[in-house]
Order: C-alpha cells, then structure tokens, then sequence
C-alpha cells in the first residue's frame, strides 16, 4: 500500500481533492491521531545524524506514526503534513516563526496558515493575512497580521513568536532545525514530553508531571513511575519507544524523569 493511503487509513480520511473543506477535514483528523512529542527527539539525535538534520525520512515517520502512535516535535510534524498534503496535490511551502517554529502555507483561493506541530488549539486553516484568536480549556491563541511581512503570534500562557509569510526553502530551515540540538539550551531535550488528545480533552505529560486541560478547569497530578507507564499506554503510544527515550534522558541528563 502506498504510504499516502497508509496515512490516510490512519487518519480515517478518505482521498479527495484538493479543497479548503478537505484541508480542514485533514488538519482536524492529524490534531486529534498524532501526537506533539519530545522522545523522538532523543532518539532521533542518538540514532541519526547532522546530514539528515537528525530526522527521520518521511517513510520511516510515517510507520512511526502508525505502528509507535508517536509523532515528533514541530519539524517532524509539519515536515510529514507537507510530504502528505503536496503528494494529494495541495500547493504547500514551509513558514519559518522566530525564534524557532515550523509550520506551513497552504495556498487555495488564496494563502492559508496551517500549523499542525505547535500543541495549539489549531483545528482548521486560517487565512495568512487575517488576524485572528482562538480560546480553548489549554490557552488562547492570538495571531495579529501586523504587516504583510510580519504576525505576531502570542499564546497565553505560553511563548510570543513572530511568523514570517513568506515561503522558506528546507535548505534555510535546516539551519533552524540542526541549532535545536542543544542539550543544555534546547527546549525539547528539557523533559520528556507528551502532548495530545484522549477522548477530546488535551492532556499532556511532562515526565512524570500530568496535567489535563477540561472544559471545568485544569487538573494537576504527579505521577509514580507506573502511573506514567499507565499514562504513556493510555495514549496509545508504544511503551518501548517510551523507554528507549528514558534512557537516552538519564544518560544525557544524569537523572531520572520521575
């Protein structure tokens, strides 16, 4: 099977054309399926190298994502929705946020900003020249156009960052991609950490810190080390890429995660 029909069948979307109605239907369905996480990340760096920019290959994401229920950071996320888009015929290109952020444009009737890897309320396209704000049980989102070259993009509680419209070449991105790999500085070799939804909420676990973002409020716990196992099990996600992650953490970082 073709690795475009395997992700389809993942994301339980059928092929259709390319449409702002079947954009959304897709970015819904890879929001909900594929996880925001940083444990392919430490894997990824001990197993790969600077001349892959220490990622996978689309098809060896691909079978992650389906047989791990894993997904990556945001240059692993939007580098697979890219690959995926532009193979069902969507004019697709990499948008580059500072200080470090890689989402997508999409251009339909006319530009749209698509941003499946940033853990954001973020279920539709938007267009890329119009401001808006989404409030959910996690954060609200704010994207303020304030130029044709620039938005502003805040989130609350969260990091502010500054969206350039223009398309980028992976050539420059992989300049931003390799200056993440940094043990002491870099944010996703902090914690292990797992992002994503189980029957609609968002939850996310950072090492062994839960946190669970309802409609009545947001609901803290810290976790023994088999809780977190209960918890990784609970997402789906495959319990020894877990483990090769924690051990790839306390050898790096010299201490446990829980």
């Amino acid at each position: 099977m073709k690795q475009t029909e395997r992700f389809l069948s993942f994301l339980e979307v059928e092929r259709k054309e390319p449409s702002l109605s079947y954009l959304n239907e897709l970015i819904h369905a890879h929001q909900t399926k594929v996880k925001w996480e940083t444990l392919t990340k430490f894997i990824d760096y001990e197993e790969l190298s600077p001349a892959d920019s220490y990622l996978p290959s689309v098809e060896d994401y691909i079978e992650r994502v389906i047989e791990k229920r894993a997904g990556g950071t945001c240059y692993s996320l939007a580098r697979g929705f890219r690959w995926l888009l532009e193979d069902l015929g969507f004019q697709v290109n990499y948008l580059l946020m500072a200080p470090g952020h890689m989402c997508l444009r999409v251009d339909l009737d006319q530009p749209y900003y698509v941003d499946v890897g940033y853990s954001a309320p973020l279920f539709k396209a938007y267009p890329l020249h119009q401001s808006f704000t989404v409030h959910a049980a996690a954060e609200t989102f704010n994207y303020t156009v304030k130029s044709d070259r620039e938005v502003l993009v805040e989130r609350t509680p969260g990091p502010t960052k500054t969206l350039k419209p223009e398309p980028v070449g992976w050539n420059e991105m992989t300049k931003t991609i390799l200056k993440t790999h940094d043990w002491e500085d870099g944010f996703a070799f902090q914690t292990l950490k797992l992002f994503g939804y189980i029957d609609g909420v968002a939850i996310s676990l950072r090492n062994n810190e839960l946190r669970q973002f309802k409609e009545s409020g947001i609901e803290d716990q810290v976790l023994s080390r088999d809780e977190v196992m209960m918890w990784v099990k609970k997402f789906g996600l495959d319990t020894g890429l877990y483990e090769s992650a924690v051990e790839i953490y306390k050898k790096r970082k010299g201490n446990e995660p829980y």
